[in-house]
């Protein structure tokens, strides 16, 4: 699932997944050494009662002291050999299963935030599943080979003890096994599709869940909780329903695994006392069966859980390749994700306007959208979060449909409107650790007076910003878009959350700046600082190409 693994745009099947899992970044040879330690400690496992009936018969029976030290050493070597098998495997198996599950965890995230978009995007809550539950149970595959490996192993090493023993016995255990394994597996057929009903519902109640956390200032300020909380509380309930109905028949399968090895164990048990008393078997063979009944009702058992493993893995691994075959919302090949120096010049068709409007570096636009709506779409489109359509937008005489993108984002930056802010200090939410921040953009933005207040830079600014009030944090916001180092800006309503006094600092201070900038905005206070105006709530009327259309500009004088 890295660069030499199939690319996202391959269709991948869950068959995919579990050999990327089991064989990728060289996790074959390790995987193939780390079962033959677990077969080994199965095999040792299975030998230990029969050691323990040789040494009845051959040492104990006869009274012979030399034969009982050799036998005992021989048992003590079983068990070290046994011991140490397992130790070392388990250990190699922890560094297996953990890369396998970090390679699926990689490839789900770089999918989800492939610039290119996603046809379909998941919701938060589907996006966590598939990042956490998914993956998990698809990593888990590697331990499922292994264990069904070493139980397998197990089986066939006590099979053929019983057959040395008596040809009856190993004939029936292996005919025992073969109609467990097919019964369980019919009968596991239905446990796959509620696997993903539960997976699905746990979805949906993370999702909910997400959007509650996300929007509660705006659920407290409408009054909105008791809603909310009575949507989670259904969305929860679907969940738990479906999680009780899977756990269920998960159980009720595992019971019936248990109780056909139980009987498989008394129909062992009682066989070999009857072939004892006829003399057929002697005490240490006895001992032997017996031993190795006890220790195959364990693994049948297990047996019997083989194809319900694989059906929840398997429902795993479909949502998974579902996640990962999503087409992209655009086609365009991405560039390199390098920054692009210099100035660049842009051509637009805005989306109802008559005509492409030329923006040449250096130039302060105003963009009046029609509504908050049409500012987010102009935005996402100028940002390539939504790919603008071929002859839309040509940057230095290129299409954004050919530049992908990587190539658009290299040259303009264009953050959404309600952008995040991360648990940190104020310079952490700036610029990346070791960048100092740029005194002139903070002033630019207003910020020189929430450093006053915070104390510093480096003053924690809460989770999500809780510490700052809505137009410190859209100043904070837009100081970091200014610290973007692309040739071209686009801002999206950057003052809606301050005060006018404020609003005309940042207009000035957006002015002087160096570079291209795009206002998308109605605020009459930043349009009348601008070079240009577009008006796009009103398509018909002709633009004014030098002065602005505010009319309270500063005597329209370009910068």
């Amino acid at each position: 699932m890295t660069s030499d693994a199939p690319a996202p745009d391959t269709a991948l099947t869950p068959g995919d997944l579990f050999r990327t899992t089991l064989l990728h970044g060289g996790r074959g040879s390790r995987l193939a050494l780390t079962t033959l330690a677990f077969m080994a400690h199965q095999l040792c496992e299975a030998l230990v009662p029969v050691v323990i009936g040789v040494v009845i018969d051959r040492a104990l029976a006869p009274g012979d002291p030399a034969a009982l030290l050799r036998w005992l050493a021989v048992l003590g070597g079983v068990f070290l050999v046994l011991s140490l098998s397992y130790q070392r495997a388990s250990a190699a198996m922890v560094t297996v299963y953990g890369h396998a599950e970090h390679e699926l965890r990689q490839a789900a995230m770089t999918r989800l935030l492939d610039p290119r978009g996603l046809r379909r995007r998941p919701g938060p809550g589907e996006a966590l599943v598939h990042l956490t539950s998914d993956t998990y149970r698809v990593a888990g595959v590697s331990w499922s080979v292994v264990e069904q490996a070493a139980t397998t192993t197990a089986i066939l090493t006590a099979s053929v003890a019983l057959l040395l023993i008596s040809v009856p016995l190993g004939i029936g255990v292996i005919v025992a096994t073969v109609l467990v394994l097919f019964l369980m597996r019919r009968l596991s057929m239905p446990l796959e599709a509620r696997g993903l009903a539960e997976q699905g519902s746990a979805t949906r109640a993370g999702e909910v869940a997400t959007d509650m956390i996300t929007g509660l200032r705006v659920l407290i300020g409408m009054h909105a909780r008791t809603e909310a909380a009575a949507r989670y509380r259904t969305a929860s309930d679907d969940s738990r329903r479906g999680a009780v109905a899977a756990a269920r028949s998960v159980l009720a399968y595992t019971a019936l695994s248990i109780a056909l090895s139980g009987a498989f164990l008394a129909a062992l048990a009682t066989a070999a006392g009857l072939l004892a008393l006829d003399g057929h078997l002697t005490v240490g063979q006895l001992v032997t069966v017996l031993g190795l009944a006890q220790f195959l009702q364990g693994s049948l058992a297990h047996v019997g859980t083989f194809a319900a493993n694989w059906t929840h893995k398997r429902a795993s691994a479909r949502r998974l390749a579902d996640l990962l075959n999503t087409p992209p919302l655009t086609t365009a090949t991405p560039e390199a994700a390098t920054t692009v120096g210099g100035e660049v010049d842009v051509t637009w068709q805005p989306p109802g306007h008559p005509a492409p409007v030329e923006i040449p570096a250096g130039t302060l636009l105003g963009v009046v959208p029609r509504h908050p709506a049409h500012a987010r779409d102009l935005s996402d489109r100028l940002a390539h979060r939504v790919p603008p359509p071929r002859g839309e937008l040509l940057i230095d005489g290129r299409d954004a449909a050919d530049l992908g993108p990587h190539g658009v984002r290299a040259r303009i930056t264009a953050p959404p409107h309600h952008g995040t802010l991360f648990t940190g200090t104020l310079h952490t939410n700036l610029t990346p650790p070791g960048t100092p921040a740029d005194p002139a953009l903070l002033r630019a933005a207003a910020l020189d007076d929430v450093l006053e207040h915070l104390g510093g830079a480096d003053a924690p600014i809460g989770e999500a910003g809780n510490r700052l009030s809505g137009g410190q944090r859209q100043r904070l916001l837009l100081a970091r878009a200014l610290h973007a180092d692309t040739p071209v800006r686009v801002l999206d309503e950057p003052t809606t959350a301050v005060d006018p006094v404020t609003e005309r600092r940042i207009a000035e201070g957006l002015r002087t700046l160096p570079g291209t900038t795009v206002l998308i905005t109605t605020s009459r206070i930043l349009l009348a600082h601008c070079d240009r105006v577009i008006d796009l709530a009103a398509p018909d009327t002709p633009t004014e190409p030098d002065t602005p259309t505010a009319p309270d500009a500063p005597n329209g004088t370009p910068r």
